[in-house]
């Protein structure tokens, strides 16, 4: 007869705390599903997110949506820090931020030489770099949609991390080489009337929207959607909280 031994907590990925078991990988699998019935049902693949203002949790939520989707189903998948005057993605997975989309679109360097590397197999990582002139002036040019274009071939899943609306107008012109967009909230944080003036201003390709991610959800929900009431407290101390 075996005896009983304490569950282990899953073993953890390198990347910034993701575990297969924890509720935000479940969830993230979830709309990793999602998006791929929008490929398979719609031929969608390039997917931009993001938000009202900063500080909603965009950045992190792209970086575990790719995480998602390139080791669940071994998916070919690519996120690229489209957020040239704050960019994060390059911290987040410890890549150089030399050499990314800045230098595309004002060069016209090479996808090859820009395509990094990451911890996780299946993903490659394109970083902002570092933009010389006005990112919206690099946005407006006929090589951000020809860059799309050879990525869209090249991987099964296309991820925009996108500036967020309100500041700046970037992110209207990444939504007109987006098939689909994701718009990003925090709850207990983002504001009613914030996020509806931030759709307002998407009015253009409102008809792309996908859906919205409700992230830091941790606390203000009812109990009984707490993992642990469904005995998954000794996962607690390893699950990564979206911030």
């Amino acid at each position: 007869m075996m005896k009983n031994e304490t569950p282990k907590p899953r073993r953890k990925n390198q990347s910034y705390g993701y575990y297969e078991e924890t509720p935000e990988a479940t969830a993230f699998k979830r709309l990793y599903n999602k998006l791929q019935r929008q490929y398979d049902n719609y031929g969608l693949r390039v997917f931009m997110t993001t938000s009202s203002s900063s500080g909603e949790g965009k950045s992190t939520t792209t970086a575990f949506l790719a995480t998602a989707s390139a080791r669940y189903r071994q998916t070919d998948t690519v996120l690229i820090d489209c957020d040239l005057r704050r960019p994060v993605v390059h911290k987040l997975y410890k890549v150089p931020n030399e050499g990314g989309m800045a230098d595309i679109l004002a060069h016209g360097v090479s996808l090859r030489s820009v395509l990094k590397s990451s911890a996780i197999p299946n993903l490659k990582i394109i970083t902002a770099g570092v933009a010389e002139t006005s990112p919206a002036d690099l946005f407006s040019s006929e090589r951000l949609s020809q860059m799309i274009e050879r990525l869209r071939r090249a991987f099964q899943i296309v991820l925009l991390d996108a500036p967020p609306i309100i500041p700046v107008s970037d992110s209207l012109l990444l939504s007109n080489v987006a098939d689909g967009i994701l718009f990003v909230c925090k709850a207990g944080v983002t504001q009613k009337r914030v996020a509806q003036h931030a759709l307002e201003l998407l009015e253009d390709n409102r008809k792309k929207l996908l859906g919205v991610i409700i992230n830091n959800m941790k606390g203000l929900l009812p109990y009984y959607y707490d993992y642990s009431y469904y005995d998954y407290k000794y996962y607690s101390h390893a699950a990564y909280d979206l911030e």
